[in-house]
């Protein structure tokens, strides 16, 4: 039933209101959450509000910034950019692959960056403001056009994923970099997919999530390297200590970095 409420108001709702809506649902949740917590307990921190909070958000297994919605991934990305890059210290074009709210302002706002945030916006996911139009499989832009990209849970969407990475291979300048998170099932040295798998509910049982096409395995480094990166797992929550990890909350997510 929450699948399908969500999916209801994806289709019906602007993108504007539903962004509202989340934003009065998690001012809910933290008032319910910072209430029950225990005395003393030590502040977190997000680096992409650059924001302190007595808690995050419990959701499931994840831990949402109060403020704007990032989730455990988001900030491991943000401070892998912050931290492993140089993608916010010199000028430099940035193509965002279906850009998530809470990264948008901070990075539209980095000085000297040409930020190009693109999505192809189907299945009813709505018009955002600010967003070109994106076909990741027939990219509108000139070979090497782009020094990174940043395409966070995306490829496990479509179902012709090589053409994708291909793709931004292509339009990326030489030495540049693409950062890549996807699902990730570790115990899978190969990538799992079922073509005869269509239906939304058999996806979810399949695959986690009803709109996903496939359960990536490890060797999605190879798929990525099939289009001509090099790549490597990178595990970036090992870089904190326990302190820092819990105050950022982090998680163990791997970040895919490719290279070209």
């Amino acid at each position: 039933m929450t699948r399908q409420l969500t999916n209801l108001a994806k289709r019906f709702l602007p993108f504007g209101l539903r962004l509202r809506l989340r934003d009065l649902n998690r001012r809910r949740m933290y008032v319910q959450q910072k209430v029950v917590l225990p005395k003393g307990a030590d502040n977190v921190y997000c680096p992409i509000a650059e924001e302190e909070f007595a808690t995050f958000l419990k959701k499931g297994t994840d831990q949402l910034t109060p403020s704007n919605g990032a989730r455990s991934r988001h900030r491991l990305i943000w401070l892998y950019l912050e931290q492993r890059t140089d993608l916010f210290r010199r000028p430099q074009r940035l193509l965002h692959v279906a850009p998530e709210a809470c990264l948008m302002p901070r990075l539209a706002a980095v000085p000297g960056l040409e930020y190009v945030p693109g999505d192809k916006m189907v299945n009813g996911y709505g018009t955002q403001d600010a967003v070109t139009y994106l076909d990741l499989l027939d990219i509108d832009y000139p070979d090497g056009h782009f020094d990174f990209i940043l395409c966070n849970h995306v490829l496990e969407h479509i179902p012709d994923d090589a053409t994708a990475m291909a793709e931004m291979y292509r339009v990326l300048t030489p030495g540049g970099t693409l950062l890549v998170t996807v699902p990730i099932n570790e115990l899978l040295d190969r990538t799992y997919e079922n073509p005869d798998v269509t239906d939304a509910r058999q996806r979810e049982e399949h695959f986690g999530q009803w709109d996903h096409v496939r359960y990536y395995g490890l060797d999605v480094a190879d798929r990525l390297r099939a289009a001509g990166f090099d790549v490597t797992l990178e595990r970036y929550g090992e870089a904190f200590d326990d302190g820092e990890y819990m105050r950022y909350g982090l998680n163990q997510d791997l970040l895919v970095v490719c290279r070209k």
